[in-house]
């Protein structure tokens, strides 16, 4: 014969119900949620948001036995309204800053310097932002590089820049770039 089972019930809590035991670090603990998160605070806002590609392109080093590539950005901000220039990368390896230079900035302070007089990467510090003593160099090579054209080699050393006698037109010419369809990159 067989016997029937006992029907007993056992009171189970809810999960949510569970007692857990307290934590002292639990208050600084964030729950995960399915709700957005905040991301108005300064540190999770995209430094580049603002910004439009117009050109992108790569600079041959100053160095004539250096093969090594500077790559650089140019870009409106959507906000000011200015175009602004910054290096993005190098395939040596050198250390650099990635902070963006006003390109008005820059047309000001080759406009100050005399024509047909020689002056050195080091003017550049006015302009660039960064502690690498690589930024003067690298933003003199992606200066002279063909895409922007803002200074020229000195006949005197590969070291030296001079003012392109054509920076107006220069200045005229990268003014009127529109937006590529990709947005700044970083």
């Amino acid at each position: 014969m067989a016997e029937k089972a006992k029907n007993t019930k056992t009171e189970s809590k809810a999960i949510s119900e569970i007692d857990t035991p307290a934590d002292d670090n639990t208050a600084d603990k964030q729950a995960i949620t399915d709700q957005p998160v905040d991301t108005n605070n300064e540190e999770t806002i995209d430094p580049d948001i603002n910004y439009k590609t117009l050109l992108v392109g790569q600079a041959k080093s100053l160095s004539p036995k250096s093969n090594s590539r500077i790559g650089f950005e140019l870009a409106l901000n959507t906000e000011d309204k200015v175009r602004y220039l910054r290096l993005t990368s190098n395939t040596n390896g050198g250390l650099f800053s990635k902070a963006w230079v006003s390109l008005d900035a820059l047309f000001e302070l080759l406009e100050q310097q005399e024509e047909d007089k020689s002056f050195k990467s080091s003017l550049f510090k006015a302009v660039i932002k960064g502690g690498s003593a690589n930024n003067v160099s690298f933003l003199a090579a992606v200066c002279r590089d063909e895409a922007l054209s803002l200074i020229l080699k000195s006949e005197k050393n590969q070291f030296l820049h001079l003012v392109n006698p054509l920076l107006i037109n220069q200045r005229d010419r990268l003014t009127k770039l529109k937006p590529l369809p990709t947005s700044a990159k970083k």
